[in-house]
């Protein structure tokens, strides 16, 4: 064991032993405050999951949120209140401040949630300001656009087919000022990075990032875009899909649910802003596996030489290479205890 394991074990051997009971950290109700449950919803991953990030929420000194329904108020402890004051859902001032800036110049069109931005620690909508907003300030040097290039390169472009030189911009919760030409229905990237290549290409790859939600799994309530994106001969999307893909679209055997709503989003923006080349991520832990079905589905039906432009990376190992590449940065570091070691939930799950 090295240094580094030793020091790591001692730092979670120190926060097992400051610990509260168990009940602190599970969901209880005005209804019957004597009785502390787990959701019963939850699948064995999100289980896990909610008990870290209320360990995390009791952490940080916030009291615990609260939801009413039907005269009953429900204690849930991963939820924060007044965490719109105290910036508690973030691990840095400086994203704290982006995500007020966000709300207090949101655009009529765009989909953040106030309410689940600050107190909902289990949402992935905070994890991605806490995860890319580092990055926008990274990429705003030349030397930042290149190293955050090449981790992005090792990651998702093994092959060097794109010849990715710099990421020029990060973006977060990016839906465009065009999207009613788009799919109409206000789907957005979680994240996006453009880029340029070594040859001055420009590009784009939006991603999707989940913590514990699912990929939605209904339709758009009018999905006639997203379907003509997908089957219209030559406009340059539907070129990516087999012949009987995109009859099984037509036919509506296969229903255009998010995780192919974010894909057709990603080439529509591709076709408006002229890029050359686009990419479509889903980054989630790699013990969320609600989507794989879909996942599957939708690369399924690109054709081989296209079946680059959707890739699926585990949350883990994105983050793992952002700890290798930028070692001076301590926010990864910091990111990865927060959403991803449990092993004070699985402690305390054994008591």
């Amino acid at each position: 064991m090295n240094r580094h394991e030793m020091l790591d074990q001692e730092s979670i051997k120190k926060e097992i032993e400051s610990m509260d009971d168990l009940k602190t950290y599970l969901s209880h109700s005005s209804d019957n405050p004597e009785e502390y449950y787990y959701i019963k919803s939850d699948n064995a991953f999100t289980k896990k999951a909610r008990l870290l990030q209320s360990v995390r929420r009791w952490q940080t000194g916030a009291e615990c949120g609260f939801i009413q329904k039907d005269g009953i108020t429900y204690y849930h402890p991963n939820l924060a209140k007044d965490g719109q004051s105290s910036g508690c859902n973030f691990l840095r001032p400086d994203i704290y401040q982006n995500a007020i800036e966000r709300v207090e110049n949101k655009k009529p069109f765009e989909t953040i949630r106030e309410d689940r931005l600050f107190n909902n620690f289990l949402s992935s909508q905070p994890m991605a300001f806490n995860l890319f907003y580092p990055l926008m300030k990274i990429v705003k040097n030349d030397n930042g656009k290149r190293r955050l290039a090449s981790i992005v390169s090792n990651l998702l472009d093994k092959n060097n087919r794109l010849n990715i030189e710099m990421i020029t911009e990060v973006g977060i919760e990016f839906i465009p000022d065009y999207w009613e030409k788009c799919l109409h229905d206000k789907t957005a990237m979680d994240a996006c990075f453009r880029y340029i290549t070594i040859d001055g290409k420009k590009g784009i790859i939006a991603i999707e990032t989940k913590y514990t939600d699912k990929l939605g799994t209904n339709q758009a309530s009018n999905p006639l875009l997203a379907i003509d994106a997908a089957t219209e001969p030559n406009n340059g999307i539907s070129e990516l899909f087999t012949d009987e893909g995109k009859e099984k679209i037509r036919q509506g055997e296969i229903k255009l649910t998010q995780v192919y709503r974010n894909f057709l989003l990603t080439e529509k923006v591709r076709r408006h802003e002229r890029f050359d080349e686009s990419l479509s991520i889903v980054v989630a832990p790699k013990d969320n596996i609600s989507n794989k079905k879909d996942e599957k589905e939708l690369s399924d039906i690109l054709k081989d030489e296209y079946k680059y432009k959707f890739q699926v990376i585990s949350l883990e190992v994105f983050v793992d290479a952002l700890v290798e590449g930028f070692p001076d940065e301590e926010i990864f570091r910091k990111f990865h205890h927060r959403y991803l070691d449990f092993r004070t939930a699985e402690w305390l799950m054994k008591q």
